[in-house]
């Protein structure tokens, strides 16, 4: 049974997340390939596959770069207006149908696919298995990613138009959705373009060799961040700046705490401004490597994700894995790996009074032996890789045994 991952990044969350399942399949001993948009020189996993290596090899490296900027035309253009607006529909030059590994697969996983694969030509054969991650609600949506980020009324008829050609593109394909949060699969169960298909839930899956109890003095150390008597927080994105990542509020929260003096917020992404934050902050930068995060991890007493509208963030596993704490809103499919007070803490309604609450408490808590207990149990218990590998393999072996 060949298996085929199929994500438009390397990097990025869904990337990360597709990675390392693909990993944990090699790591059993499946056959597993990934294929992504981009070369990366030196990938970190075996099999690693591109579609600019493919093309270019059969028709060169400018006949990808202009293929590739034509796509991009071709997905922005009906936003070309609205800088803000994100929004991918169900079209795409590139026909990784017609590619030899494609072809020769028996699965093939889709994650984050934007811009990547066209519907009309993917999902002509009705016969081929696939699998869909989602990683957010594009796949089901007339091309938005989700519905905090932006008032999308404006592009009513164009999400409309959209969802009408993805029911016709995938009438009778032999696809099964899988989420990685509960949250997700009753929207996905909801929706105009899914609402047929069968939706399984499967979270994400972790190394918990990777990310792991440290100890906090040595990272802290490490980091430089040694700073006697304070309670670090740690927040990490790839752009804070993101608005559904909710830094606004935290910086509203944060100056709303009256012990300012005993708080360190350690942030780990791209740099920000952070001139209007109130307490002692130190930025410490992207991050790329999961040792260095680990460390970044362990050092902090509580971390902190303030999302208004998120799936099942990796961030959120592997600050669990390590044993640290988690803040956060009761959004999305958080509360699938926090559990209020026993691990974390959970925030009912999205505010900064709210956020300030979770803050005392964890700051009052910080102490305790048996939230990180609960914090690393949780991981290792229910996100493991070796378990949801088998959750994956027993669905790919139930479909292709019954296409055979």
């Amino acid at each position: 049974m060949k298996i085929l991952l199929i994500n438009t990044n390397y990097g990025g969350g869904a990337g990360i997340a597709c990675r390392r399942l693909h990993k944990a399949l090699l790591a059993n001993r499946y056959d597993s390939n990934l294929l992504i948009l981009e070369k990366v020189k030196s990938p970190e996993e075996k099999n690693v596959h591109s579609i600019e290596e493919i093309i270019s090899e059969k028709r060169g490296f400018w006949y990808f770069a202009l293929l590739k900027f034509s796509n991009r035309l071709l997905n922005k253009l009906p936003t070309i207006f609205n800088k803000k607006a994100y929004i991918n529909g169900p079209s795409s030059l590139f026909r990784i149908d017609k590619f030899a590994i494609y072809n020769e697969s028996d699965i093939i996983h889709l994650h984050w696919v934007p811009k990547i694969i066209s519907y009309k030509h993917v999902f002509a054969d009705k016969k081929k298995i696939f699998f869909w991650t989602l990683h957010d609600m594009n796949p089901f949506t007339g091309g938005n990613h989700y519905t905090s980020d932006l008032d999308y009324s404006p592009f009513k008829n164009l999400l409309q138009k959209n969802c009408n050609k993805k029911k016709i593109y995938l009438k009778d394909a032999n696809l099964t959705a899988v989420s990685p949060s509960k949250w997700l699969n009753g929207e996905a169960k909801q929706s105009e373009v899914f609402k047929n298909f069968e939706i399984r839930t499967v979270p994400n899956c972790l190394d918990t060799e990777v990310f792991k109890p440290l100890n906090k003095i040595q990272t802290r150390e490490k980091l430089n961040i040694n700073f006697p008597n304070k309670i670090f927080i740690l927040f990490v994105a790839e752009d804070p700046n993101d608005s559904r990542k909710g830094m606004s509020i935290l910086i509203k929260a944060l100056n709303q705490i009256k012990n300012k003096e005993q708080f360190c917020l350690l942030i780990v992404g791209k740099k920000i401004d952070i001139s209007n934050i109130n307490i002692q902050v130190v930025q410490l930068g992207f991050i790329r490597k999961e040792v260095d995060l680990t460390d970044c991890y362990n050092a902090a007493d509580f971390f902190v994700t303030p999302s208004i509208e998120d799936n099942l963030p990796n961030t959120i596993l592997e600050s669990l894995s390590c044993g640290t704490p988690v803040l956060a809103f009761n959004t999305g499919g958080i509360p699938d790996m926090v559990e209020h007070k026993i691990n974390g803490y959970l925030a009912d309604a999205v505010s900064p009074k709210n956020l300030v609450e979770g803050i005392n408490w964890l700051f009052q808590n910080h102490n305790s032996v048996e939230l990180p207990l609960n914090a690393r149990n949780k991981v290792v218990t229910h996100f493991n890789c070796s378990e949801i590998v088998k959750q994956h393999v027993r669905l790919y072996e139930s479909k292709f045994h019954s296409n055979e």
